[in-house]
């Protein structure tokens, strides 16, 4: 009998807590706390903010990282360092969280909303070439559900069409392509910690270049317009009209040093429980995880994501499947957020979006994908053979739904 139903379920012990910390975490609130220097620097970053800017950027193939607020953020300031502005047209792929859409619109820009690869669900490079006009100035290729998009094929037609290329990298924290670090194959590389985020402090992110330009303009968008040294008038940007603060504290920096000891080690178990758990779910009828590019070489799912076709299930909705999944103890859910063609387009300034007239891909995801929380991929092998048991459970049992 399913759970749902009243019996058993297949899983009641807990499943990996997140966020991880332990007293190494404790030690650096606890040193940041007695150091009182607990704020954004001014012109220059905070101490740990500065330390951590330095070792993030390198580990992920750049010389430059500045912390900010939000990932939002990173992605807002990010466009305004290449001088995105009102009737500039930035394409973003439909199936991506409201930032990425909404960083655009922050500047004045026009958005360009574009269908994703049905086996990827990440941007689909054809739609995005399709979409260039002699108004476009950049690309926002996402990084989504453990995928990446082509990142060979936008390079080359950001390179084709004189387009600069700002990776949303909200999700992709350690992730490489072809073993480049993802954040470093475009001009701009844009990461999230927010409390979900496979590195998170709460709240923060990061923007990462090679660009020194853009790094000091970000630096000085984010510090209320102020500049180091003698670069003001050299940074390109309205040194009086930016007063922003988005900065970052010292306790977040000092969380998100400890964080990143731990990233290397946790991407590999993420990595590997993903892997597995793809390969049995691709022997049940009607589950399809999302294909890898194999150019990806490091990786790891936020959230994991598969695809559920209700006619292999009696034709019982992806919603029901979704409730019995949970009755069995897997904590899962339906795509987290809608397409942007439905919800910017819906809500937004309609004379700074264009959408297509139909987004098959991106809008028939709602009616069959399931995703499962990265943090249970911290776990062990045997916690995704109990996933697999629920659902062959459910399918065995499909007359009670």
């Amino acid at each position: 009998m399913l759970a749902i139903s009243g019996g058993k379920p297949v899983r009641t012990k807990p499943w990996p807590s997140w966020p991880v910390y332990d007293e190494r975490e404790m030690r650096a609130l606890e040193e940041t706390l007695k150091s009182r220097f607990w704020g954004g620097g001014v012109e220059e970053s905070g101490p740990k903010e500065k330390e951590f800017e330095e070792k993030f950027s390198r580990f992920h193939g750049c010389n430059y990282g500045v912390c900010v607020s939000s990932g939002t953020e990173a992605l807002h300031l990010a466009l305004l360092s290449i001088g995105i502005g009102p009737g500039d047209e930035v394409i973003v792929p439909a199936l991506t969280f409201w930032a990425t859409g909404s960083a655009v619109l922050m500047t004045g820009g026009t958005l360009v909303i574009v269908d994703v690869n049905p086996e990827s669900y990440c941007m689909s490079f054809e739609e995005a070439e399709k979409s260039v006009t002699s108004r476009t100035k950049a690309i926002i290729p996402v990084y989504n559900y453990g995928n990446s998009p082509d990142m060979d094929k936008l390079s080359e037609i950001a390179e084709k069409h004189g387009l600069a290329l700002i990776e949303d990298c909200a999700r992709a924290h350690g992730f490489m392509w072809r073993n480049k670090p993802a954040g470093s194959i475009g001009d701009i590389g844009c990461f999230s910690f927010q409390q979900g985020k496979l590195m998170t402090a709460g709240e923060g992110g990061i923007i990462i270049t090679n660009n020194r330009l853009y790094a000091e303009r970000c630096r000085a968008l984010r510090t209320c317009g102020r500049i180091r040294g003698d670069d003001v008038y050299n940074v390109g940007i309205d040194y009086w009209w930016n007063w922003w603060n988005f900065r970052m504290t010292q306790f977040q920096a000092a969380i998100l040093l400890v964080q990143l000891e731990r990233l290397e080690e946790q991407t590999k178990t993420r990595q590997a429980n993903s892997e597995y758990l793809s390969r049995r779910l691709s022997e049940i009828e009607g589950i399809s995880p999302l294909k890898t590019d194999e150019r990806l070489t490091r990786h790891q799912p936020w959230p994991y994501l598969f695809k559920y076709d209700s006619k292999c299930f009696g034709n019982i909705p992806v919603g029901r499947f979704v409730e019995a999944l949970k009755a069995e103890g897997v904590p899962c859910g339906r795509i987290d957020h809608p397409p942007l063609s439905m919800t910017l387009t819906a809500h937004g300034p309609q004379s700074r979006i264009v959408r297509k007239p139909k987004y098959p891909v991106a809008e028939g995801a709602i009616w069959e994908a399931v995703t499962l929380p990265q943090s249970i991929f911290l776990g062990a092998r045997g916690d995704m053979d109990d996933i697999v048991e629920a659902i062959v459970k459910i399918k065995t049992h499909l007359g009670e739904l």
